[in-house]
């Protein structure tokens, strides 16, 4: 009879946990982050006694639920950090070359057509090199197109600050994530395994390790607590966290005076340079050094512009019939600016005619000129944003299709809880049953006294 009572009792036992596990998994359904839990269960060994019938080989002792672990592959898991990596990189890059490119303004309040407006406005002066309102015309002119440069210097200053200041948020957050990481790591090692609360560490583990692999590529390996060891990049990268040490590595960032990134990583009192290949601190790396590289071509065509403007204007006469002066100042795009306000300061005639001069102001377009150089930039630019545009929709096809294997595999199935749920009420019930059973029979039998 007591036999039948352990029996009983294991069973309610053992599916009561089997329900928390299912009930655990529906509330956490749409949980980010959460791995379906399941219950493993096996036969209960039966009491050991002296005759036959009780040893455990021959006598059914009930069932036991032995662990709580969570539906998990490592590999399909790691594919997931990869191509998050990967997407968040892609994605980082496209985002800041095309703010690049709007910085970049090829509208008709732009560089190009202000420089073109200089060329037209020469035209127009050639007509009547001695037209005051023509003379004025070719000022303002210059002056929208240095006030045209000087802003895209300014725009592209403000999205080089943009990639600065959320490149060291991010690495802010790498740096949270891995201290974090550091204690999950020490609490697995602490904990009970096939536990819930074992579980949901494991979880927590996982969520950060996929916060870190947003930011930076990852490489990881777990030991047999299910502490994690976490390189940057591949297997031979420098270790962010050790799974046996409480203190992580530190990722450190400075901002050259160019404006692009260097970061390193410390460890155990050692600092290393390291670049990330991939996640959104490899794409603000690479957006760093596309700004600065086209703030330099701006500087440089803004210099560019003062210098032949100011030689096109010294080679000529103007309207009181001295040399010409230099009509603009500046080496780069902020210090760009026309110097001149009078309009007789116009070099509009040359030793022979009175608008030889301004007629070879025409001789500064063309294939090496201002604007085909401006439009040089800008379409670089453009090609630049096509291309990271293709690779981020492509990493992201993939990041989802890797998503989509995690939730396959460890996701949970309100279907399949629920049939669950049917079964383990079924069995809970039966087991109640045999208590119920095995009391009503023990009161029968005292009943015969």
């Amino acid at each position: 009879m007591s036999d039948l009572l352990q029996i009983g009792r294991s069973g309610v036992l053992a599916y009561q946990t089997a329900l928390s596990a299912v009930s655990e998994n529906v509330v956490n359904a749409n949980t980010q982050g959460y791995v379906r839990r399941q219950v493993t269960m096996q036969e209960a060994a039966a009491g050991a006694g002296p005759m036959y019938l009780y040893r455990a080989s021959s006598a059914f002792g009930g069932v036991q639920a032995t662990q709580v672990t969570r539906v998990w592959d490592q590999f399909t898991q790691s594919k997931a950090w990869s191509t998050n990596s990967d997407s968040s990189q892609a994605s980082t890059r496209q985002t800041w070359f095309t703010n690049v490119q709007n910085s970049l303004d090829d509208s008709d309040t732009g560089v190009g057509s202000k420089l073109t407006a200089v060329f037209t406005a020469g035209n127009a002066l050639a007509a009547n090199p001695t037209d005051t309102t023509a003379r004025q015309g070719l000022i303002n002119a210059m002056q929208d197109a240095a006030s045209a440069i000087t802003t895209t210097g300014a725009n592209l200053a403000t999205v080089a600050q943009g990639v600065t200041s959320q490149a060291q948020e991010a690495a802010a957050q790498v740096n949270d994530a891995l201290t974090s990481l550091a204690k999950i790591n020490l609490a697995l090692k602490n904990s009970s395994q096939g536990t819930s609360g074992y579980a949901s560490l494991e979880d927590q583990r996982d969520s950060l390790i996929t916060n870190i692999s947003d930011k930076l590529g990852v490489d990881v390996s777990f030991d047999t607590y299910g502490a994690a060891t976490v390189r940057m990049n591949d297997t031979n990268g420098p270790i962010l966290v050790d799974a046996d040490s409480v203190v992580p590595a530190t990722l450190g960032m400075t901002v050259s005076s160019t404006g692009t990134l260097n970061m390193t990583v410390t460890s155990n009192g050692n600092t290393a340079a390291v670049s990330p290949t991939s996640g959104s601190l490899a794409g603000y790396a690479e957006a760093a050094n596309q700004v600065a590289g086209r703030r330099q071509q701006i500087d440089a065509l803004a210099a560019t512009f003062a210098q032949q403007m100011n030689s096109w204007n010294g080679a000529g006469i103007d309207n009181a019939g001295n040399p010409g002066a230099d009509v603009m100042s500046g080496t780069d795009a902020a210090s760009l600016q026309v110097t001149i306000t009078d309009p007789n300061l116009v070099a509009a005639a040359d030793a022979t005619t009175g608008n030889g001069n301004i007629l070879a102001l025409q001789s500064l377009r063309g294939t090496g000129g201002i604007e085909t150089t401006w439009k040089g930039i800008v379409n670089e630019q453009a090609l630049r944003v096509q291309s990271a545009t293709s690779l981020a929709t492509v990493a992201a096809n993939a990041k989802s299709s890797a998503d989509s294997a995690v939730s396959d595999s460890s996701g949970v199935d309100l279907d399949n809880e629920a049939a669950d749920l049917m079964r383990f009420q079924q069995a809970y019930s039966a087991s109640a049953k045999i208590i119920q059973t095995a009391r009503d029979t023990l009161q029968a039998v005292l009943d015969l006294f």
